[in-house]
């Protein structure tokens, strides 16, 4: 707190000094909150500044006695001297006060011998004066105190609107219509009686709203007077256009002194003044923001306006912010109270013009944060606030200054936290601009405020707020853990989880979540067992006894015991559905398991598990507490069809229907109904006459099943109940192995275990046994085995077989010969003869029936035997007629070929020799150079052969060699000539000389034919 001491010293000391506004010592180095600078404005010599008013940046100044001058920021100088773009309006009278309307349009000036009112007109770089004075009432006594401009909320187009009121208390409503008075009328005569019969005298007025400027029909009007305020509420009608508040005030006509509400201040020698501070409270809030101050003798009036209860806010809720005056001043009479005070948000400017000197106290804790000393500029002499524009203006006697605010909230959020002020605290933290100071002062205010909760035993409020503060966390822990109640320390642990950030603060998040569990399991075990103590007590006393002793506290207790029980269970349950231990739970679920586990919660460990969906563990669950119904409402909606798979043998013992027909609900593509034959084999041996899993196979037959272990299983039951159904079953099957959905030979090992002959026969066909189907269906029926003959796909000596058996059947068991002849004579058994039969019968049968098929047998044979011989014959013409043809074939060669072919031995044009050869592999050659080729080739392997042969017989194959050789060359080189010369020898013609020479040197390709191909392990040169 700031002692006289302290103020004495700033007075000697005539500089500004700034002081914490929570009431430290000051701080010489900070920044002072309140900047003055002067403005550039320049005035004639002698002129003096003796008040100042300023709305919307326009200014009025009063200068010297009788001048007016208007100034407006806005304006753009006409030029360079710097006071002839400004008017001076006189006025005929010394001037006593000038008041400006909200707009600055409109003024009003009272003069002091006169008496006279007069309206002046401002606008752009003029100010025109209406040298017509007011006169109000008929009293020339009429002194102006004050005006209260009520344009603001009265929204008239052209007019404005004012209450004007007299020191006598006389109040007046004008209407005024650029610069003239259209309708003026005094609203409250009685009031000035009240004054008359008190000794008093008004000193100012204030009308507004009582909370928006858009509701304009609640308003207001408080008086204020040497002795006391006065405060006025009534409703008035903004619909019209004149004389709003004769309706007002006539509500207050008839009350005398006592009957009005109002508040007496002791008088003193103080200027009465009002300042006010009006903004919106927030861009987005119609609600005013509104402060009031007033000098009075016993110190400053100030009071924040509350929009919801205005009246007790000027009634009850205001108070008195001292002066600060030095005791020893006050009795000396050397220190008055301030001339002029300024409203800020949070600040009230006075000023004391005696000791030239400017105080700033603080609204919140009535502390001074600033003293200035340093008016040199001049005597101060007011304060002007532009309520528009929100600026703060003073003059001096010489100059005008504009006080610029600067973080004003500094040290105010801390003197709402010291006066337990939270929330205005919080609303006063905040800078626009620096996030960071601003979330440390809200931690700092967090944690006064928790602590601040906790010693008042709110221990739930202070928990949330402990978690956005700056106390430490082992501190916090510490506190809640040492209480009984454990609720508290959970809430404080739920918000802190809250603002951890998954991806930074994992191992946090795992730590609380595993920790919260912990305590929410251990206060349900405590109540668990409470529950349980007191009901296995009841049940043990007999039950007249229990009456007797079980009040109805006892019965409250038990009942509260059990809603808190399932109170905090739903909170338990809250909790594991956060979003922000998602990742945790799902990370961590064993830990989780084994946690709840251990304290032998089922029901949580169920609710956890379906909640992380692990759901194959709730399956678990509820079939460890035998609970088959929700095992299976559990199993129904999910899609994992491996949990069917699994737990489907377990319910199918408990519930087989209800489990069947979740089968059937399921059955669709991805379904694999194979994986239930483990459940179906688990009910047939839990149900042996039990027909369910016959009616499910059914159904997937009918839904197109194809599974082959499905069919088989199919065809069991169908063993078991309805054997009938099986050869309708195999009949509609198609009959390709490759095609049908069950496995014939299990079909077939189940139709023989249990003999059933005719499906055994349909199987046995089907897998291609035809003589085990023929002999399975002998002993049906000989029907069916000559079907199952005559329709085998097979050869006809193994279908000769198949109806040998049948007749072998035949004979053996009856004898019936008639039967025996109509097989071989029927037309499916034209491989079977009669004498194949007649071996089959016993040997002393006589042969007189079989003589007619013996003897048609014997001249089939002698029919079939002459066939074959004509049919021998036309082989052997064909043959001789087709080595005719070749022969004639062999000669006959057509080819086309180019006349730049060559020969492919020597390279040269093939075309130069009348004579050449053309194979049909693509090799040309001249006949000179294949004769040549040919000789040297024979040579070679004439050499060759040599080698080859034994040793001991060199001599003898050498021989022969040369001998074959010589022979085959000269005759090449006797056929050469004989052709050249054209003279064929007596016995043969040139045509078959030529083909014989052809035959030896042409026969084959000598490139590519037989011999190249024996010449590829030899070298060219070799053969060159």
């Amino acid at each position: 707190m700031i002692t006289d001491d302290d103020i004495n010293q700033q007075l000697d000391i005539q500089a500004q000094q700034t002081f914490r506004a929570d009431g430290s010592d000051p701080v010489t180095d900070l920044e002072p909150i309140f900047l003055k600078s002067e403005l550039p404005w320049r005035f004639e010599r002698n002129t003096k500044i003796n008040h100042l008013v300023v709305s919307n940046n326009v200014f009025i100044l009063h200068l010297n006695d009788k001048t007016l001058q208007r100034r407006c920021l806005d304006d753009i100088p006409k030029d360079t001297k710097p006071t002839s773009s400004f008017q001076d309006v006189q006025i005929p009278d010394t001037i006593n006060k000038v008041f400006l309307d909200p707009t600055g349009r409109l003024v009003i000036v009272s003069t002091r011998d006169k008496r006279d009112i007069y309206i002046l007109v401002s606008s752009a770089y003029t100010l025109k004066l209406n040298k017509k004075s007011i006169r109000l009432g008929n009293s020339s006594s009429f002194v102006l105190a004050s005006v209260s401009w009520c344009n603001r909320f009265l929204q008239t187009q052209n007019d404005v609107v004012a209450l004007l009121a007299g020191q006598d208390g006389s109040i007046y409503e004008l209407s005024i219509r650029d610069g003239e008075v259209i309708f003026s009328i005094e609203v409250y005569p009685v009031f000035k009686t009240i004054m008359e019969g008190n000794q008093d005298t008004l000193t100012g007025i204030y009308c507004d709203v009582k909370s928006a400027y858009e509701d304009n029909t609640n308003v207001f009007v408080v008086i204020t007077t040497q002795k006391a305020l006065y405060y006025f509420e009534h409703q008035i009608d903004p619909s019209r256009k004149s004389d709003y508040f004769s309706s007002f005030f006539a509500f207050f006509r008839d009350a005398s002194l006592p009957d009005l509400k109002y508040r007496e201040f002791p008088s003193g020698n103080a200027q009465s003044e009002i300042q006010l501070f009006v903004k919106r409270k927030s861009p987005q809030s119609q609600l005013l923001n509104r402060q009031f101050a007033w000098i009075t003798g016993a110190g400053l009036f100030y009071t924040e306006i509350d929009p919801i209860n205005v009246q007790k806010s000027f009634l009850e809720r205001s108070r008195i912010i001292d002066y600060h005056i030095d005791k020893s001043l006050q009795q000396r009479d050397e220190e008055k109270p301030p001339k002029s005070v300024a409203l800020t948000e949070f600040h009230c400017l006075m000023m004391f013009p005696n000791e030239n000197q400017i105080r700033a106290v603080c609204t919140v804790n009535e502390n001074i944060v600033m003293i200035d000393g340093s008016m040199a500029s001049g005597t101060p002499v007011c304060y002007a606030r532009d309520q528009i524009r929100d600026q703060l203006w003073a003059c001096t006697d010489a100059h005008v200054l504009r006080y610029t605010i600067k973080d004003e909230r500094r040290d105010v959020w801390r003197v709402f936290m010291h006066k337990n002020d939270f929330q205005k605290a919080f609303e006063t933290c905040v800078i626009a601009d620096d996030p960071i100071e601003t979330t440390r002062r809200q931690r700092s205010i967090n944690s006064r405020h928790a602590d601040h909760l906790f010693n008042e035993k709110k221990y739930s409020l202070s928990s949330s707020i402990y978690a956005t503060s700056d106390t430490s966390f082992e501190d916090v822990t510490l506190k809640f853990f040492a209480l009984r109640d454990k609720e508290p320390l959970r809430e404080y642990l739920q918000s802190v989880l809250q603002f951890q950030k998954p991806s930074t603060d994992s191992t946090q998040i795992t730590i609380l979540t595993l920790w919260l569990t912990d305590l929410f399991l251990n206060e349900l075990d405590e109540l668990r067992e409470t529950v349980s103590s007191t009901t296995i007590n009841q049940m043990r006393l007999p039950t007249k006894t229990k009456s007797a002793l079980q009040s109805t506290d006892e019965t409250f207790d038990e009942q509260n015991r059990k809603e808190k029980f399932d109170d905090i269970r739903r909170k338990f349950q809250y909790f594991l559905r956060k979003t922000e231990i998602q990742p945790c739970l799902r990370e961590h679920r064993s830990a989780m398991y084994d946690l709840l586990s251990s304290h032998g919660d089922l029901d949580d460990l169920i609710f956890f598990a379906e909640h992380v969906q692990d759901y194959e563990r709730v399956i678990l669950l509820y079939l460890e507490r035998e609970d088959y119904e929700k095992a299976l409402k559990t199993l129904e909606p999910l899609n994992d069809y491996h949990l069917f798979y699994k737990y489907s043998p377990t319910l199918i013992e408990k519930l087989p229907e209800q489990l069947i027909n979740v089968w059937k609900k399921k059955y669709k593509e991805g379904f694999d109904t194979k994986e239930l034959l483990p459940a179906m084999i688990a009910y047939s041996r839990a149900f042996p006459i039990g027909k369910a899993v016959l009616d499910f196979l059914k159904f997937c037959l009918a839904r197109g099943c194809i599974d082959k272990s499905i069919h088989n299983y199919l065809l069991s039951e169908y063993i078991k109940f309805e054997p009938d159904q099986i050869m309708k079953y195999l009949s509609d099957q198609k009959e390709d192995l490759s095609s049908i959905t069950y496995d014939p030979r299990y079909a077939l090992r189940l139709c023989i275990d249990h003999d059933l002959n005719e499906e055994c026969v349909f199987l046995y066909q089907l897998l291609g046994m035809y003589e085990e189907a023929v002999e399975t269906a002998l002993q049906v029926n000989i029907k069916l085995a000559k079907d199952c003959a005559s329709t085998a796909p097979i050869n006809d000596e193994r279908k000769k077989k198949l109806w040998l058996k049948i007749a072998s059947s035949v004979i053996t068991q009856g004898h019936d010969l008639n039967e025996v002849m109509e097989i071989v004579k029927s037309r499916d058994t034209d491989l079977l003869k009669i004498e194949d039969v007649l071996p089959l019968f016993p040997d002393f049968e006589t042969i007189d029936q079989f003589k007619k098929p013996i003897i048609e047998s014997l001249e089939h044979y002698n029919l079939r035997l002459t066939d074959l011989r004509t049919e021998m014959k036309e082989a052997s013409t064909s043959i001789d007629d087709i080595r005719v043809d070749l022969a004639k074939y062999r000669t006959r060669c057509i080819a086309t070929i180019d006349s730049n072919e060559t020969c492919s031995l020597c390279e040269q044009v093939l075309m130069l020799q009348p004579v050449f050869y053309i194979f049909a592999c693509g090799h040309y050659f001249h006949g000179d150079c294949l004769f040549t080729y040919v000789r040297r080739l024979m040579n070679r392997k004439d050499g060759e052969n040599v080698n080859e042969a034994n040793r001991s017989q060199v001599a003898n194959t050498e021989q022969k060699v040369d001998k074959n050789s010589t022979k085959r060359i000269e005759t090449i080189n006797r056929l050469q000539t004989i052709i050249a010369s054209g003279i064929a020898p007596p016995s043969r013609d040139m045509d078959s000389v030529q083909q014989e020479l052809d035959d030896i040197v042409a026969s084959q390709c000598i490139l590519c034919g037989e011999t190249a191909v024996d010449c590829l392990d030899q070298p060219l040169k070799a053969i060159q």
